[in-house]
C-alpha cells in the first residue's frame, strides 16, 4: 500500500540524458549547453537537487527532442536513461520529540 502524500504519488519515473561517464548535461536559459565542468554530477538519488535546466523529463518524449536538439554537442556514447523513484514514508521521530525539537533531558 503507498501513502498519500498528496501531490506526490508515491512511485514516479523519470528520463535523463546521461553521458558514458554518467554526467547529466545542464543548459543555458537560452538552450545552449554549458561547459562540461558544470554538468550535473552528483548521485541521481539526490533529484530534488537537479536545476530546471538539467535534461530531465518526466516525458520521454521531451527527453528525446532534448537529446536531438543537442547530440551533436554531446559525447559519443550519451543516451536516454529511465530511471524510477519510490517514495516510502518513514516516520522515525523520537518519542521524547517535544514540538519539533528534542527534549533536553535524553534520560
Amino acid at each position: 500500500m503507498e501513502t498519500d502524500f498528496g501531490g506526490l504519488d508515491g512511485h514516479f519515473e523519470f528520463f535523463a540524458v546521461v553521458t558514458p561517464d554518467g554526467k547529466i548535461p545542464t543548459v543555458e536559459d537560452d538552450a545552449t549547453l554549458n561547459d562540461p565542468g558544470k554538468w550535473y554530477t552528483s548521485p541521481i538519488g539526490s533529484i530534488a537537487h537537479l536545476s530546471d535546466f538539467a535534461l530531465v523529463f518526466t516525458d520521454r518524449d521531451d527527453a528525446e527532442a532534448d537529446y536531438r536538439r543537442h547530440r551533436a554537442e554531446l559525447p559519443v556514447g550519451t543516451k536516454i536513461r529511465a530511471f524510477a523513484v519510490s517514495v516510502e514514508e518513514i516516520d522515525e521521530a523520537p518519542e521524547d520529540d517535544v514540538e519539533g525539537g528534542l527534549s533536553a533531558d535524553p534520560a
